[in-house]
């Protein structure tokens, strides 16, 4: 899939092993291409995940936001500017 646009997420979610596997797993299974990831330590139980991918349009991009929101271990799932 090549995508048309840049879009950032900002994603809460339980500190805990894995978390980051499945949270990319869900938007590789959405069709969106991660071009960067960082993934920020908040404490022992909450963390946050700063996502850059590709998507199609704005309706893909909630559906990548849906999917990601689905996985039980995110809290909260938010654009954010460049």
């Amino acid at each position: 899939m090549q995508g048309d646009y840049r879009a950032e997420l900002r994603i809460e979610v339980i500190n805990r092993p894995g978390v980051l596997a499945t949270v990319a797993a869900a938007i590789a299974a959405a069709d969106s291409n991660i071009e960067n990831v960082e993934y920020v330590e908040r404490d022992a139980s909450a963390a946050t995940l700063l996502f850059a991918m590709e998507v199609k349009n704005r309706k893909h991009l909630a559906d990548v936001i849906r999917r990601v929101r689905r996985t039980g271990v995110v809290s909260g799932a938010y654009r954010y500017p460049l």
